[in-house]
């Protein structure tokens, strides 16, 4: 498969340079797409019923002692939104958050795909080398935002909720004050 024959040193050069490029410039192009084209109900986004509303995820990988120590990609492009914190617990944020933790998957599940180009240049091992290091670098963010997203969901149908009963209270409330 190997159709690029370079010396060794040249080799892990170009593939640093090469992964650095792909990170880069998938992560800033798919910060660059409209987030509303991102449905959480999507196939590729919603929540399986094996997932347990992401509490697979904790079960089987611990998602909660290691989620915080994972770094951020958001803060390399301008206006891009963080979803590793939630800062405003407001409905709004939160529906924002939702889709932006689509974008964030999406974007993790691109930067798999070119590792098997690593093959051109490189040999047959390293090749698969560079296609387990494309997909162990990212599915742990996948799986973050897949444990994350079904909690966040949750939270926002709560507020929804509360905020519904609230508003229903107080129209309660007003039309017993005014008979």
């Amino acid at each position: 498969m190997r159709q690029i024959f370079l010396t060794q040193t040249e080799t892990i050069l170009l593939d640093i340079v090469i992964w650095v490029i792909i990170h880069l410039s998938i992560g800033y192009w798919t910060s660059r797409i409209p987030v509303n084209v991102f449905n959480p109900e999507s196939w590729l986004f919603r929540t399986r019923k094996w997932e347990k509303d992401g509490m697979f995820y904790e079960k089987y990988f611990r998602v909660k002692t290691w989620k915080d120590h994972l770094p951020s990609g958001a803060a390399l492009y301008e206006d891009a939104y963080e979803v590793k914190h939630i800062g405003d617990y407001s409905t709004e944020n939160l529906r924002t958050w939702i889709l932006e933790s689509c974008r964030s998957e999406f974007c993790h599940y691109l930067m798999i795909i070119p590792g098997f180009f690593f093959f051109l240049w490189n040999t047959v091992n390293v090749g698969w080398i560079m296609v387990a290091y494309a997909f162990a670098n990212n599915i742990i963010p996948i799986i973050m935002q897949r444990y994350n997203r079904p909690r966040v969901k949750k939270l926002l149908r709560y507020m929804e909720r509360s905020k519904k009963y609230s508003r229903q209270q107080t129209v309660s409330s007003g039309e017993a004050l005014a008979i």
